[in-house]
């Protein structure tokens, strides 16, 4: 089949695009067209499905299923790998990888070919109670992934080697990335920031075992579909760190820039088999500040609501303090 009409021209004057993108984008029908004939792929349509911060979507609809063919222009995908096979093989709900190549030979980007994962993501669902349920069901999965160990803190480089640094080394750099500066200074005061750097100095945030864990959790990671009962399809789209505290991805989920049945859903059913422990009680209030202050930022620089996260990182500040 021709794949020219997925090539999208970008000029060399919008404002925004890398050069590394521009030319995925220029040739991403031919590119599509390489990897389909080396994995003996008939589709009989193809189309642009979606595109996030870091990848573009491609959807190959063959006689039998859709495929996804995500390419990475900049990213090396190798987080992303690593998080999406854990969860498959923990019989976490994830889309499958079928094939994958990081090494930029046959093409200049790393790319996977995966499962495609049917439904809408939760923050799209406007009923409350679907909502809650969905909420719910997220929770459940996500304390399940973080049980399960990993064998570093931050992210592997291509070859699968972990960094040797501590949590919160990668916490600090997972901050860097969330909402780089000069936001905070936009949004908050010495006092705040101040507070930020002394929390991640704070022994009380070192963690033993590293986990699974997602990196940027919200409603927009998950996706479900949706009848009269909603279903949990899976934990989509990973930010960098996808190893070190797990309650961290709890303590983004429970930001307030989120709608409150969402929130609640999510720690009903995180706690649905046995309440936190002592130590995660202490980290909670810690890391739910430190989140709340990120998102605040990061939804700043996108021009989002960030009122709701801003005051909420107010407030936790001020029960630190006087506990």
């Amino acid at each position: 089949m021709d794949y020219s009409h997925l090539n999208h021209y970008v000029p060399p004057v919008a404002e925004g695009v890398s050069d590394a993108w521009r030319r995925a984008l220029a040739r991403l029908g031919d590119y599509t067209a390489l990897v389909a004939r080396a994995y003996n792929l008939r589709p009989e349509a193809a189309m642009l499905y979606g595109q996030t911060e870091r990848h573009l979507l491609v959807r190959l609809s063959t006689p039998g299923e859709h495929l996804i063919l995500r390419v990475a222009p900049e990213d090396n995908l190798a987080a992303y790998v690593f998080f999406t096979r854990t969860m498959s093989g923990q019989q976490l709900p994830s889309p499958r990888i079928i094939q994958r190549d990081l090494s930029r030979t046959m093409v200049p980007f790393a790319y996977t070919l995966e499962s495609f994962v049917p439904g809408v993501r939760v923050a799209d669902l406007a009923a409350p109670h679907l909502l809650r349920g969905a909420a719910r069901a997220a929770g459940r999965a996500l304390q399940r992934m973080h049980r399960v160990s990993a064998p570093g803190v931050g992210r592997p480089n291509p070859a699968g080697r972990w960094p040797q640094r501590r949590w919160n080394v990668a916490l600090r750099l997972l901050g860097d990335e969330l909402a780089p500066p000069p936001a905070d200074v936009l949004l908050f005061g010495e006092a705040e920031q101040s507070l930020v750097s002394s929390l991640l100095a704070d022994p009380m945030l070192e963690i033993a075992q590293p986990t699974l864990m997602h990196g940027d959790f919200g409603p927009a990671a998950a996706r479900c579909t949706s009848g009269l009962h909603v279903h949990l399809e899976a934990i989509v789209e990973p930010g960098r760190c996808v190893g070190g505290d797990g309650l961290f991805d709890l303590a983004c989920g429970l930001c307030a820039a989120y709608p409150q049945p969402w929130r609640d859903g999510l720690l009903e059913g995180y706690t649905v088999a046995g309440p936190l422990s002592a130590a995660e009680q202490e980290r909670l209030p810690r890391l739910r500040f430190l989140a709340a202050y990120w998102i605040a930022c990061r939804r700043y620089m996108r021009a989002q609501p960030h009122e709701a996260a801003h005051d909420e990182a107010l407030r936790l500040m001020g029960e630190l303090v006087a506990a």
